[in-house]
C-alpha cells in the first residue's frame, strides 16, 4: 500500500532583491517539475534583533514597513510565479530573525532556496576569480549549518541582476 506524504512544499526566502527573485523564480520552475507548492517567506528583522540584548530598543515606529513588505512581496511573487501558471505559491510575512524563520518554515519541507549575490573578484585573490563565501552572507551561512532539509543557493541571474532594486527591503523593514 502506497501512503500519500501530503503536498511537497519548496521553502524560499524573499527580500526583494533580485537574487531572491531569482531564488523564487528557480523555487516554482522546480516546484513544478516537482508538482509541489512554494512557500515564499518574508522576515522583517525588527530594530530591536539588531541591538544587544541588554541595551533597551527604541520605541517602535508605527509606518508602513509591513505595506511595504507586502508589496515587495507581491511583486516578486508576481514576477517569479507568473512564469509558471500551475503552481501555487503561498506566502508569509512574519517579524523575526531570517535565519530562525527561514529554518522554522523550512522545517518539514523539501527544501530551502536562498538567493546569493554575486560579488565580483576579490582583488587580494589574484586570477583565482570571485570568493564565492563572499556572496554566502549570514543568513545563507547559518541555514547551510542547520537546515533539516535540502538548501538550495542560487546565485543572481544576469539578465536582471542590472534591474534597478526598487523594491528591496532594509533590515528596518522600510523597503526603498
Amino acid at each position: 500500500m502506497t501512503v500519500d506524504p501530503g503536498p511537497r512544499r519548496i521553502v524560499v526566502g524573499v527580500d526583494g532583491s533580485a537574487e531572491s527573485v531569482t531564488a523564487l523564480r528557480w523555487a516554482c520552475r522546480e516546484a513544478s517539475l516537482r508538482r509541489a507548492e512554494v512557500y515564499a517567506v518574508l522576515a522583517l528583522e525588527s530594530a530591536c534583533h539588531r541591538i544587544a540584548s541588554y541595551a533597551v530598543p527604541a520605541p517602535r515606529r508605527s509606518g508602513g514597513s509591513w505595506g511595504a513588505a507586502r508589496e515587495v512581496l507581491r511583486r516578486s511573487v508576481s514576477e517569479a510565479a507568473g512564469l509558471y501558471p500551475g503552481v501555487i505559491v503561498r506566502t508569509e510575512i512574519t517579524e523575526g530573525l531570517a535565519a530562525r524563520v527561514l529554518l522554522d518554515r523550512a522545517r518539514e519541507a523539501d527544501m530551502l532556496v536562498l538567493g546569493s549575490a554575486a560579488h565580483g573578484s576579490d582583488p587580494s585573490r589574484g586570477a583565482r576569480g570571485p570568493d564565492p563565501s563572499r556572496a554566502a552572507g549570514p543568513v545563507i551561512r547559518v541555514c547551510l549549518r542547520s537546515a533539516q532539509c535540502p538548501v538550495v543557493v542560487v546565485g543572481a541571474d544576469p539578465a536582471t541582476a542590472t534591474v534597478p532594486r526598487q523594491f528591496t527591503l532594509e533590515a528596518s523593514g522600510a523597503a526603498r
